[in-house]
């Protein structure tokens, strides 16, 4: 409801909601007081989005930027958040321009030349980072590191990784994102297998990273016998686990809930997530009213939900050890109730992604929980010791990494909207049929069962096979497949490395027979260099003068594929029939 507020009744003058508000404090109606603070709420986002007027297009020299977000590998170069002037704006930066660079983080100021173009944010993800510009970096003069607060944090996320740094370079980037959510080093085919095994959000912390921190803490926090001492005492704690994880949203979330649970069982009010999480979301809307836009923030109030509504419920339904039973509970929930969005912003959803997440989890945790106690202990000892220290991580590291290739490299198709319906329905019919009496109280749940067993069935046996002809499978991103079962793919000169492993992977595409290359850079050519690697690839063409490895140079790029006939019109690379 509240994201509804704030994305539906912005534009609804906050005047309005002052009268409501005042109308049902009057006649002593509580019902129209809420409804006029949902009001006043959603006038709030409205104000946040008038203010989001673009940057002014202009010339940078020796421009101060202080980072707001990591950088990380963008398009052959670096891309990161900055606040230029009080104007939050993304930085594209060639690589080779500043090296130090590389390891900058939040807080850090650079000195940099180029040109800023203002821009209205126009996606949903831009206008919760609130960005209103793009600033080309031709030259990173200099990089000053950040101090205080956000110095410690850098200073300790940086620690975490060197105790590490015996594990090889997919290894550690899966164990700093595991720990404190920094995945920005992930190797591509590993981000792309969590992504497919329906593992992703195990590398955003996330609300059971905020639980673990304060169970680590909780023998220091019980020998602090003044309540309210302790229950600032892990405030704090909850802060400064804030400041390592860069105050995400899904983090975000978590942090406020717990706050408001530790003080609400400490004045003696109920404290259930059921009961905290509405004033929770509501208080972060007031903070931040684009937060609405967030699809990681709707992600996890969804997922939390979830788990409130139908945890329990469903794992009183299922055979099998209390433990099993939990934690099969909480990952269906929070399936069921995130699938909506993941099905609407990407179109696919994970067949796998429950039992991936039974498999996975619980390490995952313990990766968590053991790298957080051990990790700034592990940095400081010697090389041999901090192996022998991090030996339980780097077992659980592997495990997570072998459940997420091994789920990503099933034949299975996807659910679509009518499958997570029908399979909506049947759980509905199985949780309510409990409620019934008599001749009925068998049936519904019967029926149910069935057509959850359709709904998983028919894309788990039956995945559906990408029929002849020519597929946009992401932005300039297209295969084309032949009557005889050729594929050909074409990478645009704007394609993006994540979007191509992922469409690609989801359209079950065996063999490449023929990968083009529009573009002979070198960004393409580390494009094709990680396809080749995670699909079978059996040609490569590429314009002449190309920087693709194992490339064919053709001039124009043309050819026949058994009935495909591949025309270059005007540089761009055409697919038909014959």
């Amino acid at each position: 409801m509240l994201f509804a507020v704030v994305k539906v009744l912005h534009a609804v003058p906050w005047w309005v909601g002052g009268v409501v508000v005042v109308i049902g404090a009057v006649s002593v109606q509580p019902r129209a007081v809420v409804v006029g603070l949902l009001l006043l709420l959603g006038a709030r986002a409205g104000m946040a989005l008038e203010d989001l007027a673009p940057a002014t297009t202009r010339p940078l020299d020796r421009a101060l930027v202080v980072l707001v977000s990591d950088p990380r590998a963008n398009n052959g170069g670096w891309g990161a958040q900055g606040e230029i002037d009080g104007e939050r704006v993304f930085l594209n930066v060639r690589v080779g321009v500043h090296p130090a660079l590389g390891d900058a983080a939040v807080g850090d100021e650079l000195v940099i030349s180029g040109t800023l173009r203002g821009s209205v944010p126009e996606s949903a993800w831009a206008i919760s980072r609130r960005i209103v510009g793009n600033a080309t970096v031709a030259t990173v003069h200099e990089v000053r590191s950040a101090d205080g607060v956000l110095g410690t944090a850098n200073a300790l996320r940086a620690a975490y990784a060197d105790g590490v740094r015996h594990f090889d370079t997919g290894d550690r980037a899966l164990f700093t994102g595991l720990v404190f959510g920094d995945d920005r080093n992930q190797d591509p085919i590993d981000a792309d297998n969590f992504r497919s095994a329906g593992l992703g959000h195990l590398l955003a912390v996330s609300g059971q990273n905020v639980a673990f921190v304060l169970i680590i803490f909780a023998p220091a926090l019980r020998r602090v016998r003044w309540v309210p001492a302790r229950v600032a005492c892990s405030l704090a704690v909850l802060v400064g686990f804030g400041f390592l994880t860069r105050f995400e949203a899904s983090v975000t979330r978590a942090l406020v809930m717990a706050g408001l649970a530790l003080v609400a069982h400490a004045v003696g009010r109920r404290s259930e997530a059921a009961v905290i999480l509405p004033p929770a979301v509501a208080l972060l809307f007031v903070l931040d009213p684009l937060l609405g836009w967030s699809l990681a923030f709707q992600l996890s109030v969804a997922a939390t939900v979830g788990m409130v509504v139908l945890a329990g419920r469903l794992a009183r339904l299922m055979p099998g050890p209390d433990w099993l039973r939990s934690v099969v509970g909480a990952t269906l929930g929070a399936q069921l109730f995130v699938a909506p969005l993941l099905l609407g912003t990407f179109g696919r959803l994970s067949v796998v992604a429950v039992p991936a997440n039974v498999l996975a989890g619980p390490a995952a945790a313990g990766v968590m929980m053991w790298g957080l106690v051990v990790g700034p202990i592990a940095a400081i000892v010697p090389g041999p010791l901090a192996e022998v220290m991090h030996a339980p991580s780097w077992l659980l590291v592997r495990w997570v990494a072998l459940v997420a290739d091994t789920f990503a490299s099933v034949g299975v198709g996807h659910f679509s909207a009518v499958h997570l319906t029908i399979g909506s329905i049947g759980l509905a019919a199985v949780l309510l049929g409990g409620e019934r009496s008599g001749t009925l109280r068998s049936f519904p749940p019967a029926l149910g069962t069935m057509l959850v067993v359709v709904a998983v069935g028919i894309p788990l046996l039956v995945p559906r096979p990408l029929p002849a002809g020519v597929h946009q499978l992401s932005t300039n991103v297209v295969v084309a497949r032949s009557i005889e079962g050729f594929d050909v793919v074409v990478l645009g000169a704007g394609a993006d490395l994540d979007d191509a492993l992922e469409g690609i992977r989801a359209a079950r595409l065996g063999r490449i027979d023929v990968l083009i290359s529009e573009s002979g850079s070198r960004r393409s050519g580390v494009m094709v260099h990680v396809l080749a690697e995670r699909f079978e690839v059996a040609a490569i063409w590429a314009p002449p003068g190309h920087s693709v490895p194992g490339a064919e140079a053709r001039e124009p790029l043309s050819g026949e594929i058994g009935s495909l006939q591949i025309r270059s019109v005007e540089g761009a690379v055409v697919i038909g029939e014959r």
